[in-house]
C-alpha cells in the first residue's frame, strides 16, 4: 500500500522534472520555442492532474 503510493508520487515528480527539463532546452533554443514548450507543458500537467484526480475518486 505505502510503497505503491510512494512509487506514484516519486513517478508524478520525476515526470514534472523531465518537463521543466524539457521546457529549459527550448528557451535554450528560443524565447519563442521556449514559450510554446510551456503551453503545452501546462496542458500535460493539467491532463495528468484530471487523470490522478479520477483514480483516487474511485
Amino acid at each position: 500500500m505505502i510503497g505503491k503510493l510512494l512509487w506514484k508520487w516519486i513517478d508524478v515528480i520525476l515526470f514534472v522534472i523531465a518537463i521543466g527539463t524539457f521546457v529549459y532546452g527550448f528557451f535554450l533554443l528560443s524565447y519563442i520555442a521556449g514559450i510554446f514548450s510551456v503551453g503545452v507543458s501546462l496542458i500535460i500537467l493539467g491532463l495528468l492532474s484530471e487523470l490522478i484526480s479520477r483514480q483516487e475518486g474511485r
